[in-house]
């Protein structure tokens, strides 16, 4: 955390002194010293990260955080300074102003260089505090927190535990141990730290229906790992304690070839290899495992879905879900069952704080168990977090700490940012990745050779999940995500980490804070919710606004934000480069808006209840030069002024826009159109658009008579990958063909003729079809598409009463959604259709009868929280 931190102003400091001509030269020097000092120190910073539960080396890093913030802050400052005088000077009024200002500009300067000196004197005094206090003698010593872990880790899997809830994974699970393919198999458990992996293939590996198995062997790895004594530790368990001096004079090469030539005379082998975090782990000692084609097993559990996978190229990967409400429950009463109804309904308020985890519901049992009264239970309710931290034997936070101490510094960021959203909060993923963009956490520096932050973003989010400190709460039904969740303890975790590295910080009006001031100060991002008066009162009279450079407001309940209260947001933080207030309830957005020129990222209030009005976005949103995203609230309407073209930083236009829509030129790097009418669509001149990938059009209001809709524009969007088009009737889709990257279609409305699908280029991956009223069968023409994986025929699509899916068709095709498809009577499949498929759904169609037996094997329930119409656009449904 504290090194990416540190990289940023190196970064920052680099860029500035390579562009920035306007500064003398000693400052230049003092700046480049900076730079190097930092890198130095950067070594240092990461080895010592690991270890800030050493109060040394915490106060020593946050020493050195605090410079790296306070170097970009500098940097922001001139950058700031520089804008203010840039406006050229004409008049005589202008010239008289520009002698003032250039007496303001001179005392700019000298306030900073002398913040520059005084960087410069606390670099001096951290680097001599490093060797007063020994931190480097610190670092070289082992990690006797780490020690501590590894051997509770090693205790673990050495101990017959209590498994509960995971029966169906242990019947699956053992299937694949017990299966008939002789060949060395892979079995991986990968899920959440406190999931229960290691207690579940700790059971696997001690259960009596494993005991056809001639030897075997078990090992904890764990996140800080030496292949040798991972090696003979394998050895040992195999061949018994008594082995261990013959394998004391044996390097890793010899340890390599002396394992596989013991499990040769041996038999049917069986080994779990517990806690892997890193796949090299595994590829430096797969080798020593033999395939004797006789049975053997191996099983692997990890955080990490990615090192899972990597086992193996024939792996069964497995993922282990959470408990159950009614699952939770059962592990919790297995050591604490209450005594009485109140209790009961107090424990079961607590259990369900813990979201399923089994490590957070033992913990709680445990600590429960030893004062069963109504009054404890009640105290530990009020702070349940704080209690299981402190009263844990497993430490809760420290196993959850593992999976975050393990990130990049880069992941660190992203992750502690998951801090801000609300409890219980369903995320946004595109939400997610345009905030991090604009809170740079992703480099533009990095761009290049066809990748884009977004990509880099997108990166960060599927590492996340691949660690599952981040849970997918519903995927789309192509099988991107749709939304994301954490878990209430690792959000708890966020919380806290983010505080401490200041990150960020959360002020919460379910929580007590007794000192407001205290919470806030030095933090350079804060999420508010609900407590926003009380917060505006504090950055009115006692908090220095200028270092916030990231604030989200929330308001629930109802109440209304003032406008004079939003005017005080403009007016005080001048620095701001995100502002979202899109969970705000307001009905008018200031002109002030237009004062926090630092602007990246703006999230639009609107009103409490929907309105047919639409809220106006003023003119002076074109001061926003900096401006990357406009994100708009999803059940509001908006009218954008004409000076929206200025903005030529815009990446994302995400919002209902009524009304006409000025895109100028200039905006190359728009990505994100939606949503538009179709009528001011026809005006923009679409060559421009080189990086437009995201596309919503629709129709409002009566058409009138006469009105040539077409697409041509269309054809201009190279880089277009997802396109919605929602209105009453369009002539042709030919100009699609042009869109070669075009992956997701959803049409609304808009076909009459179904010859007309076969102008979708074969790079179609997704496909929802809704209200055409077709009178031929459209499948025969869709079979042809090579790469269509996913296809939704909805409401009215199809007035025929059968539909023939051709010989051969739909090669790649795994959904197949029918919906409210009223006169459909018969489903005719070909020979070698569907070769792919893996879930079909019908709801609504009264007459189909009868399901084709290469459809049958795939019915599945339909899912009635589902989205009608399962756009790419997830407010279109």
């Amino acid at each position: 955390m504290v090194d990416a931190i540190v990289s940023l102003a190196i970064e920052k400091l680099g860029a500035f002194i390579a562009q920035e001509v306007n500064i003398l030269l000693e400052v230049k020097d003092d700046l480049r010293w900076l730079k190097d000092e930092l890198r130095y120190l950067q070594s240092s910073v990461r080895s010592a990260e690991s270890r800030l539960e050493e109060e040394q080396i915490r106060n020593w890093v946050e020493d050195v955080r605090d410079v790296a913030n306070d170097a970009i802050k500098i940097l922001s400052d001139f950058s700031a300074h520089q804008e203010e005088y840039a406006a050229p000077k004409q008049g005589i009024l202008d010239r008289v102003r520009a002698c003032f200002c250039l007496i303001k500009e001179e005392a700019t300067l000298y306030d900073i260089g002398k913040e520059i000196d005084s960087l410069k004197k606390r670099i001096e005094l951290i680097k001599n505090r490093r060797n007063d206090y020994r931190i480097d003698n610190i670092l070289a010593t082992p990690n006797k927190q780490q020690k501590e872990r590894t051997l509770l880790r090693i205790t673990a899997i050495n101990n017959q535990v209590e498994v509960v809830g995971f029966e169906d994974d242990f019947k699956t699970l053992m299937g694949e141990l017990n299966s008939e393919d002789l060949s060395l198999k892979v079995i991986s458990i990968h899920g959440m730290g406190g999931l229960g992996k290691t207690s579940l293939a700790t059971k696997l590996y001690n259960s009596s229906e494993l005991r056809n198995f001639d030897t075997r062997a078990k090992v904890c790895v764990s996140n800080e790992y030496n292949i040798k004594d991972v090696l003979k530790r394998i050895v040992t368990s195999f061949m018994g304690a008594e082995y261990e001096q013959k394998l004391s004079t044996m390097d890793e090469y010899h340890l390599l070839q002396h394992l596989p030539e013991l499990l040769q005379s041996r038999g049917r082998y069986l080994v779990l290899i517990d806690d892997i975090w890193d796949i090299k782990v595994w590829d430096q000692i797969k080798i020593a495992f033999p395939n004797q084609k006789n049975g053997s097993r191996i099983i692997i559990t990890t955080r990490n879905k990615k090192v899972a996978e990597m086992a193996d190229d024939k792996c069964f990967v497995h993922q282990l879900r959470f408990l159950t409400e009614d699952e939770s429950w059962e592990l919790f009463c297995k050591r604490a069952k209450p005594t009485t109804q109140n209790m009961e309904k107090l424990g079961k308020e607590m259990v369900g704080k813990c979201r399923g985890l089994p490590l957070a519901i033992v913990v709680l049992s445990g600590l429960l168990l030893h004062y069963m009264s109504y009054d404890y239970w009640s105290k530990v309710k009020e702070h349940i977090w704080r209690h299981l931290k402190d009263g844990g034997s497993f430490q809760i936070e420290e196993i959850l700490s593992l999976s975050y101490n393990d990130l990049s510094p880069q992941m660190k960021d992203c992750f502690l940012y998951l801090a801000r959203y609300p409890e219980d909060h369903v995320i946004d993923p595109d939400e997610l990745k345009r905030l991090w963009i604009a809170e740079e956490f992703i480099s533009e520096a990095e761009e290049g050779e066809g990748v884009i932050m977004e990509d880099m973003a997108e990166n960060c989010l599927n590492e996340l999940i691949n660690r599952n400190l981040l849970q997918v709460n519903k995927l789309r039904w192509s099988g991107q995500v749709e939304s994301c969740r954490v878990h209430d303890l690792v959000r708890d975790l966020a919380i806290k980490k983010a505080k401490e590295h200041k990150l960020l910080v959360v002020l919460d009006s379910g929580k007590h804070h007794p000192e407001l001031i205290y919470l806030l100060e030095g933090q350079p991002r804060h999420a508010i919710y609900n407590e926003i008066g009380e917060y505006l009162k504090l950055v009115e009279h006692r908090f220095d606004a200028l270092r916030l450079r990231s604030l989200t407001l929330v308001r629930y309940f109802g109440a209304k934000l003032e406008l004079k209260e939003m005017k005080l947001v403009c007016s005080k933080f001048k620095n701001l480069k995100i502002l979202d207030m899109d969970r705000v309830h307001l009905e008018r957005i200031p002109e002030e808006i237009g004062d926090l020129v630092h602007l990246k990222y703006l999230g639009l209030m609107g009103p409490e209840i929907y309105s047919v009005d639409p809220i106006e976005i003023p003119a002076s949103i074109g001061k926003l030069k900096k401006l990357q995203t406009l994100h708009g609230r999803r059940t509001t309407d908006y009218t954008v002024p004409k000076e929206i073209c200025e903005l030529h930083e815009l990446r994302h236009l995400h919002i209902r826009i009524r009304g006409s829509l000025n895109i100028g030129t200039h905006q190359t790097k728009l990505q994100t159109l939606d949503r538009i009418e179709c009528k001011e669509w026809m005006k923009i001149d679409t060559v421009n658009l080189t990086n437009l990938h995201t596309l919503c059009i629709y129709e409002e209001g009566q058409i009138e008579e006469g009105y040539n809709y077409t697409l041509e524009s269309v054809a201009n969007l190279k880089t277009l990958q997802t396109l919605a088009l929602w209105f009453e009737y369009i002539p042709t889709l030919k100009p699609l063909s042009s869109c070669n990257r075009l992956k997701s279609v959803s049409l609304l409305n808009t076909l009459k003729d179904p010859s007309e699908l076969r102008h979708l280029p074969d790079s179609i991956t997704d496909l929802s079809l809704i209200g055409s009223e077709l009178r031929e069968d459209p499948m025969p023409t869709l079979g042809s598409l090579l790469n269509l994986t996913a296809l939704e025929l909805g409401p009215y699509v199809y007035m025929g009463n059968k539909m023939v899916c051709s010989e051969n068709g739909f090669p790649s095709l795994q959904i197949l959604i029918l919906e409210e498809l009223k006169e459909l009577e018969e489903l005719e499949v070909g020979d070698g259709a569907f070769p792919s498929l893996k879930q079909f759904q019908t709801r609504k169609c009264p007459e189909l009868k009868k399901i084709p037996v290469q459809l049958a094997e795939c019915l599945r329930p339909w899912f009635y929280d589902a989205p009608c119409f399962m756009t790419p656009l997830g407010w279109m449904t």
